[in-house]
């Protein structure tokens, strides 16, 4: 086989993974955003959007807060449970999302859960 050929075979080889590559779905980042610079609307129109973002502040004491916030409480992993919170927004002290809490007790594990969900 000749040099030429060896390296045309590599190049198209190249090629051919690279426009696989390219084809396959991206990964899906999750959206982190600054509630403080951002209305509440917008906050949980993101998060009807995408199903999950990553919300961040500064604390009174200039620490930064930040958590993961969902849609609906079906987006927390198990054993989480979906629970009301609320993050201080650009036009509001208390912007009302849904939080996934891992410190669920048993008690709340064998009891109904309603459905959380943010409406637009």
């Amino acid at each position: 086989m000749s040099m030429r050929l060896i390296t045309s075979s590599i190049i198209a080889m190249a090629a051919a993974t690279a426009s696989f590559i390219a084809e396959s779905d991206p990964a899906h980042a999750i959206s982190r955003i600054e509630t403080t610079k951002t209305d509440c609307h917008a906050i949980r129109g993101a998060l009807i959007r995408e199903g999950a973002a990553i919300l961040r502040h500064t604390s009174k004491n200039g620490l930064p807060i930040y958590d993961r916030y969902v849609s609906s409480s079906l987006m927390c992993q198990s054993p989480e449970i979906g629970v009301w919170a609320s993050v201080p927004a650009r036009d509001t002290k208390s912007c009302r999302v849904i939080a996934c809490d891992a410190n669920a007790s048993d008690d709340d594990l064998i009891r109904f859960r309603p459905l959380l969900r943010i409406t637009p």
